[in-house]
């Protein structure tokens, strides 16, 4: 039988895998980042169901640590990467 929690990380993977094809043909860099930001975002959720299915909390950790990455790398891309200076 399989479980609430596990089915739902994954549907959520699917929606992840689905987000990141969008990533690929984006008409601009800015649709690619959301795109990607979009994505992470829903893995994320994966891996907190993911996380209560295992009952783990290194999954969750994981995730959150490269969350914050993410979100950092997008920050820094808003900011720097149009070639605009402070």
């Amino acid at each position: 039988m399989i479980n609430a929690w596990f089915f739902a990380a994954l549907c959520l993977v699917f929606l992840t895998l689905c987000a990141l094809v969008r990533v690929i043909p984006g008409p601009t860099r800015d649709d690619q980042l959301v795109a990607v930001n979009a994505a992470v975002t829903i893995a994320a959720a994966a891996a907190i169901a993911l996380s209560i299915y295992w009952q783990s909390l290194f999954v969750l950790d994981t995730s959150i640590a490269l969350l914050t990455i993410c979100y950092a790398g997008t920050i820094a891309y808003a900011h720097y990467g149009k070639g605009e200076g402070v």
